[in-house]
């Protein structure tokens, strides 16, 4: 597990484009993920979290980036203008909420790869959320299964998680309280 700064970007950006997995700053906490469409991607995260539920939020560049990968409805777009870059994530299929992060890491990271990346904090199941390199580091270092690289960018601010929700016949649902009040 190779601990490199946010300036180096190209090293990360070249993991996640070989179907890599890294931890990474977001405007929530530090994300583990890689890019969202992958098994072998979405395998290996599954291992170093000891999870099985493969619902996860991802992260995008831009709207424009969403829209090439998933359909939003009007509803969705109107939240999307409204609160994107932030912390609100919109259930786009069963398996992936996805937002635009303000933390501008996290948007380059995608923008670079070219396609959203999964988010998920980058601990293990039932662990709190990492706001520090040093927690990440000391969570993952005795597991057989590790993420490739972890891209450090100091110790983040603590918030709540993203507000997850979900538009189903013109009403929206919140499916995870969280850091936008809607």
């Amino acid at each position: 597990m190779k601990v490199i700064r946010k300036n180096n970007i190209k090293e990360a950006v070249t993991i996640l484009k070989n179907k890599g997995v890294i931890v990474y700053p977001t405007d929530t906490a530090y994300g583990l993920g890689g890019v969202f469409d992958s098994k072998k991607v979405i395998n290996q995260i599954l291992k170093i979290k000891n999870r099985k539920d493969k619902k996860f939020t991802i992260i995008a560049s831009s709207q424009h980036q969403v829209e090439k990968f998933f359909k939003l409805n009007s509803i969705e777009k109107k939240l999307a203008k409204k609160y994107w870059p932030g912390s609100l994530s919109i259930v786009v299929s069963k398996n992936f909420a996805v937002r635009v992060p303000k933390n501008i890491v996290a948007q380059t990271l995608a923008r670079r790869v070219g396609k959203p990346l999964i988010a998920t904090s980058a601990n293990v199941t039932g662990q709190k959320p990492a706001y520090d390199v040093k927690v990440v580091k000391k969570q993952f270092l005795n597991k057989k299964n590790q993420p490739e690289l972890i891209l450090e960018s100091g110790r983040l601010k603590k918030i709540k998680p993203s507000t997850v929700v979900k538009v189903k016949d013109s009403n929206v649902i919140i499916v995870r309280k969280g850091s936008v009040n809607l």
